[in-house]
């Protein structure tokens, strides 16, 4: 493919009107002039045409691939969900909206106000607690939102220590969806209290709660 672009790749010529037709004339080969009506004109235009003449045979192969890529997806069929993935689909997007709407995640910037924080880079601290397993996030519209739920109004809004706990416990298990689904959820174990409700009062429970899911669903 290489040797076939250097092939057909064009030249582009510059000179008065004598000198190219002197060339077209010695080399009988065809080609397009443009023509300028002034000096001002051919300094302006002349390098902008040259490196676009240039560049002709990768803008025509990307063209025509994109063409052919056009093609292809026109003779594949269209993929058809099934009832149950449709139905999966919409129980996550409730979930995941239920979640959004509870007013119980927050950005970092609004941690950063909470907390009193440097506002330069308000991210840096939830960011490294995150990294380091103290709390864990939810991405949504390319923004992490955190638990507030989380955080120990009485400790500078720092995630209370039971909280990594409940992280290590559910490991790869639980994405960071799937913890706010389970601190969202009424739990049987907590005597149908949600764990968020009562990670500030009872945390022990909540850490008993979550090794009890992690040992009857050890697969997630």
């Amino acid at each position: 493919m290489g040797a076939l672009k250097t092939a057909l790749r064009p030249r582009v010529l510059e000179g008065t009107g004598s000198e190219l037709s002197e060339y077209f004339r010695v080399t009988d080969v065809s080609g397009i002039a443009v023509v300028f009506q002034n000096v001002e004109q051919s300094d302006l235009f002349a390098s902008v045409i040259r490196k676009v003449g240039e560049m002709l045979p990768e803008i025509v192969e990307s063209r025509t691939e994109q063409k052919v890529n056009s093609l292809i997806d026109a003779f594949l069929p269209n993929i058809a969900l099934s009832e149950a993935a449709v139905i999966e689909a919409q129980m996550v997007a409730e979930a995941k909206t239920d979640v959004l709407r509870s007013g119980s995640f927050v950005t970092a910037p609004k941690i950063a106000e909470l907390a009193g924080y440097s506002t330069k880079n308000p991210s840096a601290q939830p960011h490294k607690w995150k990294k380091d397993g103290a709390i864990f996030a939810i991405h949504h519209k390319g923004t992490d939102y955190y638990p507030l739920y989380a955080l120990n109004a009485d400790d500078n809004f720092r995630p209370y220590k039971a909280l990594a706990e409940v992280i290590k416990i559910f490991a790869d298990r639980k994405t960071g969806w799937g913890l706010a689904y389970w601190f969202e959820a009424v739990n049987s174990f907590l005597d149908d209290r949600k764990p968020k409700d009562v990670l500030a009062t009872d945390p022990k429970s909540v850490i008993a709660a979550a090794r009890d899911e992690a040992e009857d669903f050890p697969n997630g």
